[in-house]
């Protein structure tokens, strides 16, 4: 479906998405909804990576 380097560069957005989120998580209450909402999305994110590290290999 993607080639190689559009993967690569797909993963390197994610990383660097999942790197200021989790910035972001860490100034939020840890019983708010939004951080639970969150810390949901930042699972996806490394799921998604995780898949394209896969694929990748």
């Amino acid at each position: 479906m993607f080639s190689t380097v559009e993967l690569r560069h797909i993963r390197l957005c994610l990383s660097k998405q999942l790197a200021a989120q989790r910035a972001e998580l860490l100034t939020l209450d840890e019983d708010s909804d939004e951080y639970m909402e969150r810390a949901n999305d930042l699972m996806v994110l490394d799921s998604i990576i995780a898949k394209i590290d896969r694929e990748l290999e």
